[in-house]
């Protein structure tokens, strides 16, 4: 990012500085700037894969473009990509950054942020995390052993105009901590500040059609304060914009129809069948929320084909599989069960 940087120029990458880009894009990648500028694998233009049959392909639109399609959101079972080509995008600066609140905020910060999402512009990306932090040293001290609400926002155009679409969300709670403002577009990864060190973890994410105050209620009453969460945080992602969009000549990706994405991640291994129960209790409890597709980056392990089945439409499922048999037919690189 940094060479990009210094010709005005940017990546769209994910939340993490530190997520390998080749399992991101292949999945799709919806990061900061997803409402702005979509899925980050719709700014693939080329990838050189190595097929079952050890020959090597350079795939592009014109160039097996079913397997191009295949590879932009399809995830696995067609080869062993080795490189990837990406457009980068004008983008020197952005207003962006995230704004926490104490735990006693969040219902409020939470309700304000859902009614502004329902009008906020497709050039804005925000999210929310309730994060239950705890007290260690390498939290930072005003935040120590606290349930808090971590609000993203990212804005890639002018800093004023960003100032005046953040105005309301600022107003509604004071800050512990603010971070909102003109920054670099290689700080991007700044915005989630997720940790670059290694260590384990559990994710699991589902996507909603929309949500509304009865989904906050059960959402703060599970992950808020007092709620006995088993998660370090529970994240709502705003999705829709560009998003919604598919590629020219389209893609795999699985998870556009989503308007907002849910994300759960625990790190303490003891906690991972409270983890699996509690995500189990949530898959239930929204499903009158539930969009028909989840994003695969965001589907919980183990990958059966029941599970990947719910992220993507029947008909790009059958087409992936297609595609798989086209260039795997004896299945070397087993995807799924």
């Amino acid at each position: 990012m940094e060479v990009a940087a210094g010709h005005g120029l940017a990546p769209i990458t994910g939340s993490s500085g530190s997520v390998g880009v080749v399992g991101y894009l292949l999945g799709g990648g919806l990061g900061p700037l997803a409402r702005s500028h979509g899925a980050s694998s719709d700014r693939v233009r080329g990838l050189r894969v190595v097929l079952a049959d050890g020959s090597v392909v350079e795939t592009t639109a014109e160039h097996e473009p079913d397997l191009f399609w295949a590879l932009r959101g399809g995830k696995g079972g067609l080869g062993i990509v080795t490189r990837v080509d990406v457009e980068l995008v004008p983008l020197r600066t952005l207003y962006g950054g995230s704004l926490t609140v104490d735990g006693a905020d969040a219902a409020d910060v939470l309700r304000a942020w859902t009614r502004w999402t329902t009008t906020a512009p497709d050039d804005v990306t925000t999210s929310v995390v309730i994060l239950s932090l705890p007290d260690l040293p390498f939290v930072p001290e005003p935040l120590r052993g606290r349930t808090v609400l971590n609000l993203r926002f990212a804005y890639p155009g002018d800093a004023a105009e960003g100032e005046r679409l953040a105005a309301p969300l600022r107003a509604v709670a004071p800050a512990l901590v603010d971070t909102i403002g003109e920054m670099p577009a290689a700080a991007i990864a700044t915005i989630h500040a997720d940790p670059d060190d290694p260590g384990p973890s559990w994710v699991a994410g589902a996507e909603l059609r929309t949500i509304d105050d009865a989904f906050v209620d059960r959402y703060l009453g599970a992950y808020g304060p007092g709620g006995d969460s088993p998660f370090l945080g529970a994240e709502i992602r705003h999705l829709g914009g560009a998003v919604a969009r598919d590629v020219p000549g389209g893609s795999a990706v699985g998870g556009r129809t989503g308007d907002y994405l849910l994300a759960f991640v625990g790190m303490n291994p003891p906690l991972v069948p409270a983890m699996v129960a509690s995500f189990a209790d949530f898959t239930a409890w929204s499903a009158p929320w539930a969009a028909s597709e989840t994003n695969v980056n965001f589907l919980p392990a183990p990958w059966t084909e029941e599970m990947l089945a719910r992220a993507w439409s029947p008909q790009t499922l059958a087409r992936l599989r297609e595609v798989r048999s086209q260039y795997d037919p004896d299945g070397r690189f087993p995807f799924g069960a």
